[in-house]
This record gives structure tokens, C-alpha cells and sequence, in this order.
């Protein structure tokens, strides 16, 4: 591999350190890609080799009163109003502030 790309030689020098670039395979496993330059923040969860990937984040049942409380402690304002309100869940940080806040305890984590 590294024959293959000389530079690694210059970033690599001495011999002993190049076991860092060993290839390796990933045959399953899951992951989550964000992209936080954006406002509010995108965010897409994978898997791969028959892995599932569940759901997770928060979500607002049927017990919400629309207070709009979790509105205001949305950091992505990725809350929309409704009933119940709503979390769009590709811009949710998943930080939690809606689920501690909520004074009817509507919100659940997934």
C-alpha cells in the first residue's frame, strides 16, 4: 500500500510508525453523518453489512398540550408547532433540552 503512494514516506519516516497504515475491512457496523456548517444542522444515520440502525433521538407523543416550551429551548429550532408539536429529526442535536424542559413530560427519548 504504501508503495503505492510514496508521500506516506515523508509523513511516515521511520519504519516502526508505518503499522498505522495497515488496510483494514469493515464488514458491518452503523454510523451517523452530520453536517454542522449548515443551520439548523443536518444529520443522516447508516448502517451497513445488515446492521440495523434504529431509530433513536426524541420524539413528542400524543400527551403534548402545545405549550411551546420546547420551542423556546430548541437550540436547532427543529420543532414545529402542531398537535402534538413536531421534531424534525435531520436537524435535532439530540442535546435533550425539549425532553427536560417539557412540563407534561411528552417528549420520549427513542
Amino acid at each position: 500500500m504504501i508503495y503505492n503512494n510514496p508521500y506516506m514516506y515523508e509523513i511516515y519516516p521511520k519504519e516502526k510508525y508505518r503499522s498505522a497504515l495497515t488496510a483494514f475491512c469493515l464488514y458491518e457496523g452503523s454510523g451517523e453523518w452530520f453536517d454542522l456548517s449548515k443551520k439548523p444542522i443536518e444529520r443522516f444515520s447508516f448502517s451497513f453489512g445488515g446492521v440495523f440502525c434504529g431509530k433513536s433521538g426524541y420524539f413528542i407523543t400524543d400527551k403534548c398540550v402545545s405549550c411551546g416550551k420546547c420551542v423556546s429551548c430548541c437550540p436547532q429550532n427543529c420543532i414545529t408547532a402542531g398537535i402534538p408539536y413536531f421534531i424534525e429529526k435531520k436537524n435535532c442535536l439530540r442535546c435533550g433540552n425539549c425532553y427536560e424542559n417539557c412540563p407534561v413530560n411528552a417528549i420520549e427519548k427513542s
